[in-house]
């Protein structure tokens, strides 16, 4: 998940982790916030009175994002309970097999292909 900050239209700042989707809405937001205050700092959940912590945003909606500034992101990570760690992809361990056997007896000519299975 990136954590990106989002302009909307409406002039709204949010700060939130998101996944570009390949279909309207476009945007999943995970955690959103809005960002307001000039000399502090103020992150609200987004939007008002949704329980919700995934939305879906249309691209329609949004104006521009980019990437949080170091002390948005600090606030974010902060107020969900989350660290740099925390957001950094995991990779998923997948156990292969090879279901056929090397043969040293191919010709020259042919290729060796294995072939795995997801267990």
């Amino acid at each position: 998940m990136d954590l990106s900050t989002l302009v909307l239209k409406t002039g709204q700042v949010l700060v939130s982790q998101i996944e570009e989707l390949d279909y309207e809405p476009k945007v999943h937001l995970i955690r959103p916030y809005l960002v307001s205050g000039k000399t502090k700092l103020v992150l609200t959940p987004w939007p008002d009175y949704i329980e919700d912590t995934h939305i879906l945003l249309s691209s329609d909606s949004l104006l521009t994002a980019g990437s949080p500034t170091p002390k948005v992101r600090k606030a974010y990570l902060d107020k969900i309970g989350k660290t740099e760690e925390d957001l950094k992809p995991k990779s998923k361990s997948v156990i292969l097999n090879e279901e056929d056997q090397f043969s040293p007896l191919l010709d020259e000519d042919d290729e060796y292909e294995p072939e795995y299975v997801e267990e």
